[in-house]
């Protein structure tokens, strides 16, 4: 049975990997599981899922990112880890969680034992290429500049580039009675409120999206059998915002008689007129629109997807 050690389980993509690890089975015993799972939780309350139901081994590790020395003894018996915790909000916290700290805790872990370091960045950093952008580095949110350093300083975790693993998310959706919300999927019924405004609006953007049962997915499959190094985007063909709006529509039964270009200049006498200040990162992505990038789904990987489409999601969600 190996040892797997998990931060950020507390947050929705977390409950779902921290799920589908504790139902792997041992290839050779399947009567076992596969892993003992160490979870490293500030707040046992904010866990939802009923670990005492759950087929594997759990042990809870009280304790943050920002004191993770206070786990050297235990992190060097890990033989792999999965890294998801992040910070943002605050720009001297979002530094120390997603820089310092991550960096601290990859140099804890032992690299004659620990195979394999899977790590989650944000797929808003790359260019469609999968280069850092530097401008995201410079301009970005404080969660996107921290996350764009901690790529550059990779080579310092002892474990790049023979067995990291870097996970570029796109847009996140999940959630459940048992699973807590991602930010996106809190937020759609608000956005649908104005459907029936923005179905008349056309708009030349396009996206990716994928669910957080898919990512724990691939987590699993990558767990098992490890790949190495390796940089992916994780998300389902992409999608233009026109095709989102005309799904959506076609789902509440709602009509398109005409559609109305929103240019860029609108958008920023929108922004003055309601006293919006546009940072360099909000003009980018005004101006980029296309965030599309050669990205992979559980599909990629032979696996079963549960969300592959919008009316999947819409099916689950409205």
């Amino acid at each position: 049975m190996r040892n797997l050690f998990l931060t950020g389980a507390s947050g929705c993509l977390g409950h779902y990997v921290l799920e589908r690890l504790a139902q792997q089975r041992d290839p050779e015993f399947p009567e076992r599981p596969a892993y003992h799972l160490y979870v490293l939780i500030r707040e046992t309350s904010r866990l939802r899922l009923p670990l005492e139901r759950l087929p594997a081994p759990i042990t809870l590790v009280p304790g943050d990112l920002l004191r993770i020395r206070e786990q050297a003894a235990l992190l060097r018996q890990m033989d792999g880890l999965i890294h998801m915790a992040a910070a943002w909000g605050d720009p001297a916290l979002a530094w120390a969680v997603n820089v310092t700290h991550t960096l601290e805790l990859f140099q804890l872990l032992d690299p004659e034992r620990c195979q394999q370091v899977i790590y989650f960045s944000t797929a808003s950093l790359l260019n469609q290429d999968l280069e850092p952008l530097a401008i995201a580095g410079r301009a970005g949110t404080d969660y996107i500049r921290s996350k764009y350093e901690m790529l550059l300083r990779r080579q310092e975790s002892g474990f790049w580039p023979e067995r990291l693993l870097t996970l570029y998310p796109t847009l996140l959706f999940g959630g459940s009675p048992h699973h807590p919300y991602s930010h996106i999927t809190a937020g759609l019924k608000d956005v649908l409120r104005w459907l029936d405004l923005i179905r008349f609006l056309r708009v030349d953007a396009s996206f990716h999206f994928i669910h957080a049962a898919d990512v724990a997915e691939m987590v699993a499959h990558w767990v098992a059998h490890p790949p190495g190094a390796g940089d992916w985007v994780l998300g389902n063909s992409p999608l233009s915002l026109d095709e989102c709006v005309e799904q959506v529509c076609a789902y509440f039964k709602k009509r398109i008689y005409f559609r109305v270009p929103l240019p860029l200049a609108l958008v920023r006498g929108l922004a003055f007129l309601f006293r919006v200040r546009l940072s360099e990162w909000d003009e980018y992505c005004l101006r980029q629109r296309h965030f599309v990038y050669p990205a992979i789904s559980p599909e990629t990987l032979g696996l079963r997807c549960r969300f592959p489409t919008l009316a999947s999601l819409l099916d689950t969600y409205l």
